[in-house]
């Protein structure tokens, strides 16, 4: 009886927050995909491509596989996520299956925002001086806005199919954790405040940033949507994150508040997408100038290497606590 298929539009008939944020998700990403995100002006004119126009220019460049990668995480993946969701509220699915399809979209959910992050690193981080200049058009807002509706729907979602049941921590987090937490930590810092990136153009131009600086290109700009996007879930949010682990992992008794919180934070945190992203821009620039990595760009890898096995072994102790 208590796996019996309901609908949670039965079972919660005033919540009407979660399919109306899912809705109109939706429908801004329809809007958002079609709609100009990014303007290049040049000195031979402009040219102004959409999500979806983006995407089919790397395809007909030749690179098929970033275009799939892309049209994949965003587009194909935020209209199923979007989906999913309306389906669990509207259809009657058993409660282990609810619980499987969230927990899904909570870890795959970060990859929606890869191409909004593409479009901040060539606006904010990568302008081509007298060569290019590029700006933000209002098609990214829109993007960018559903994919954050999405987030949102997902985070009211969770707990009314009850995912964290098992995320109960019952054991501390002990110090000998802190090896594998602060070199972590240390190569954070180092990747956000080092160089990145170094754009060259021939013998008379270069330019080259690190991600603060990035971000303070966007807020003089005046994309402050990209640029809150940026700081919140590539700088914000992982250092939260950072702070967190510390903390539990020093703390003699074990805090549930605090060990979800790192599992919430853990999921949010886009360090690893935004590196994707980085790696796209690499790809697109090729052709217009010569990227070259510098060390805030290694750094940053390594703080996600070693990120991913922290909380792993992190999840492993709080599941069998």
């Amino acid at each position: 009886m208590a796996d019996r298929a309901q609908s949670l539009s039965r079972e919660r008939p005033r919540r009407i927050d979660v399919p109306a944020i899912a809705g109109l998700g939706l429908a801004l990403l329809g809007f958002g995909v079609a709609l100009p995100a990014i303007e290049f002006d040049h000195l031979f004119g402009g040219e102004v491509f959409s999500v979806l126009s983006g995407i089919w220019g790397f395809v007909t460049a030749g690179n098929i596989l970033l275009g799939v990668l892309l049209f994949g995480f965003s587009v194909l993946f935020p209209i199923a996520k979007l989906g999913t969701i309306l389906w669990i509220w509207f259809r009657p699915v058993a409660p282990a299956d609810r619980r499987e399809a969230v927990e899904w979209l909570e870890l795959l959910g970060k990859w929606s925002l890869l191409d909004a992050f593409v479009i901040a690193v060539l606006i904010g981080t990568v302008q081509l001086g007298i060569l290019t200049e590029a700006s933000a058009r209002p098609g990214v807002y829109v993007y960018l806005g559903a994919i954050l509706l999405s987030l949102v729907a997902t985070l009211l979602l969770r707990p009314l199919v009850r995912v964290a049941d098992r995320e109960r921590a019952t054991r501390p987090l002990r110090r000998p954790g802190l090896w594998l937490t602060l070199p972590a930590a240390v190569c954070y810092g180092a990747g956000l405040s080092l160089p990145l990136l170094e754009v060259e153009k021939g013998w008379f131009w270069s330019n080259r940033f690190s991600i603060l600086e990035g971000l303070g290109e966007l807020f003089t700009a005046g994309d402050w949507g990209l640029a809150l996007a940026v700081a919140v879930f590539v700088v914000v949010l992982p250092t939260l994150r950072c702070l967190a682990i510390v903390a539990l992992r020093v703390l003699r008794a074990a805090d549930e508040r605090l060990a979800r919180a790192v599992l919430v934070l853990d999921r949010l945190s886009m360090v690893e997408v935004f590196l994707v992203a980085l790696l796209v821009v690499f790809t697109k620039l090729g052709s217009l100038a010569s990227p070259r990595p510098l060390a805030g760009m290694w750094f940053l890898i390594a703080a996600a290497a070693l990120t991913v096995v922290d909380s792993f072994v992190i999840q492993r102790v709080l599941r069998r606590a």
